[in-house]
């Protein structure tokens, strides 16, 4: 008796510490710890040889490049490097982490592209070759991929940001005239509101974030042409966003910048992504804008968003990156 006893006191301690196990191997899925490190940049790990080498240099080029849209020279990531031996646990929950090896036991170059290993949200990508030439290579083949990975987590993470505090009120309201769901910060009001137009804006005391929604009949493809988008947007800003002066309103800046498009794809759908300058007239105003132009098959129509920013002296691109990221929280609504 006593035997049979102690067998079921065993068998039952057993099974409790397996579901410990686990528990803690389930938690530890959802218990990282949030990462860290300021936006737009990248820890780069890297031994200083091979930072310094030509693969070095093409990554640097790469990522350092202009943002295009932009009144002054901003890069895309900065980029923080330091050597494997120094990247203990402080370092390992970055936000953006690139690793860079020579590993001589590999047949050919790989990258690999990773998200939450040791933070969350967090986006890793590892870069082995046995040669620097291969580095080179790989990166060159992968270079869009990566900026990809890197740039979607940054606007996931504003979204995920905005999402605690939003304005439902806006929020009703954009539903309501575009049959659209989308996430406002609270800290935007509505400014002007139309029967095809909303104005939403934000101000502090050393920048203003504006977005703009607007929209029209469809007839034809016509809609995605640079000239078009341009043309529609002029006409609504010159109807409804009035300069500080009297007379004076927003227009697109295009003449010594043009504005930059590209044919994206948003929500499954094909869509028209513009980035350029706009300015008042008859004023001393302007800043960059970004633009995404597509249809509402289910109501037929041409649906523009649109954000800008107005930053004097300030630098843009993580700004206009804030006003990016709550245009991309739009869903189309089921009814």
């Amino acid at each position: 008796m006593k035997k049979t006893i102690g067998f079921f006191f065993q068998l039952l301690l057993l099974i409790g510490l397996s579901f410990t196990v686990l528990s803690c191997r389930h938690e530890g899925k959802t218990m990282k710890p949030s990462s860290t490190g300021k936006p737009s940049e990248i820890v780069v790990v890297s031994e200083n040889n091979l930072w310094k080498s030509s693969a070095g240099d093409s990554i640097r080029a790469f990522f350092s490049r202009p943002v295009p849209g932009l009144p002054q020279p901003e890069p895309f990531y900065k980029l923080v490097q330091i050597k494997e031996d120094e990247f203990g646990r402080l370092l390992k929950i970055h936000r953006n982490v690139l690793i860079i090896t020579i590993d001589s036991a590999l047949a050919k170059p790989q990258a690999e592209l990773r998200r939450d290993i040791w933070a969350s949200p967090q986006r890793v990508v590892k870069i082995s070759s046995p040669t620097i030439e291969g580095i080179k290579e790989i990166f060159a083949e992968r270079s869009s991929e990566i900026l990809n990975l890197y740039d979607n987590a940054e606007i996931e993470r504003l979204q995920a940001l905005y999402s605690k505090s939003l304005n439902l009120k806006a929020s009703e309201s954009i539903k309501k005239v575009f049959n659209l769901d989308m996430n406002i910060p609270a800290d935007y009001y509505v400014a002007v509101q139309k029967d095809n137009f909303i104005w939403l804006r934000r101000e502090t005391n050393v920048m203003s974030q504006g977005l703009l929604i607007y929209s029209y009949p469809y007839t034809d493809t016509v809609a995605f042409n640079p000239l078009k988008i341009k043309s529609v947007r002029n006409q609504f800003t010159q109807l409804f966003i009035p300069g500080p002066s009297d007379s004076s309103y927003m227009v697109i800046a295009d003449e010594f910048i043009i504005p930059q498009s590209r044919t994206i794809t948003l929500k499954e759908e094909p869509a028209i992504e513009m980035r350029g300058l706009w300015e008042v007239r008859k004023d001393f105003m302007g800043g960059p804008f970004i633009n995404y132009t597509f249809v509402d098959k289910k109501n037929n129509l041409v649906i523009g968003l649109d954000g800008y920013v107005y930053a004097p002296n300030e630098p843009k691109y993580d700004y206009l990156k804030q006003v990016q990221a709550i245009l991309l929280s739009f869903k189309f609504t089921e009814n």
